[in-house]
């Protein structure tokens, strides 16, 4: 199995958190709405807010994870199609 890099590690700590402080934010938002504290729903709407932003941060990253994983992969398969085929060739002697 490989071991995780320090990047995932972060990853797998911090997304749950901000999901989490979503949420919370969200309930302490609401719960200073219907008390009619408004420091309290300022609060709350803030930690959403940034619970949000950091969700967006990660995802970004994840995205762009991805699309080099799948950008690498389609390189890989194009290189061992040119091979194959260059062997098919010589093998022919074409």
């Amino acid at each position: 199995m490989a071991t995780p890099s320090t990047e995932s590690i972060v990853e797998a700590v911090i997304v749950p958190a901000a999901n989490k402080g979503m949420l919370a934010g969200g309930a302490v938002g609401l719960y200073g709405w219907l008390s009619q504290v408004n420091w309290i729903g300022i609060s709350g709407v803030g930690i959403a807010v940034l619970g949000l932003l950091i969700n967006v941060y990660f995802q970004a990253r994840r995205d762009r994870r991805e699309a080099e994983a799948l950008a690498a992969d389609a390189r890989r398969a194009d290189a061992e199609s040119a091979a194959r085929i260059k062997a098919l060739m010589d093998k022919c002697g074409i």
